[in-house]
């Protein structure tokens, strides 16, 4: 019965990471084409101001980011990699999910090669989401909806990738 449960949920939690992906549009900002800076500000107001940097420093939280040895390239064949978090939003507000998403995507490349399966790969992607979650919010309402999130992308990709 906890086995269907389970089956229930990731496939639930997949329909709604995927149709809700549908009406987002999923962006990385470069130069030629910039962040608007009013979606950036009203991004940093709801669900709640990130934590201060003040605030930060005296936290546990760390932060996960884009490491230097990754390639932002979206022609790559044939899987859709290198390109942060693919379809879904490269950011939960003020969370940043690219370097997340980048170490999940170098995991999966060594994975391939080495001949292993994801299991690794997935899991450290769902702590390093809520690692940058933390690090964004600290505590609170933010917090839970953002860990909420880093669920759903986790449940997406593990189902993407039974």
């Amino acid at each position: 019965m906890n086995r269907i449960r389970a089956a229930v949920v990731t496939f639930a939690l997949l329909v709604i990471a995927v149709l809700g992906n549908q009406a987002t549009a999923s962006a990385t900002p470069t130069e030629q084409y910039p962040i608007d800076p009013a979606a950036q500000a009203a991004s940093q107001v709801y669900p709640g101001p990130p934590v201060s940097v003040q605030s930060r420093s005296t936290s546990a939280a760390a932060f996960v980011g884009i490491p230097s040895n990754y390639v932002y390239n979206t022609n790559l064949a044939p899987v859709a990699r290198h390109d942060y978090c693919t379809s879904s939003p490269d950011s939960y507000f003020a969370a940043d999910f690219r370097g997340p998403c980048a170490r999940h995507d170098l995991c999966y490349d060594r994975a391939d090669a080495s001949g292993t399966n994801y299991t690794a790969c997935n899991t450290a992607l769902r702590n390093d989401l809520k690692t940058n979650c933390a690090y964004a919010y600290g505590a609170g309402t933010a917090l839970t909806t953002c860990n909420a999130t880093a669920d759903i992308y986790w449940a997406a990709v593990t189902a993407a990738h039974l």
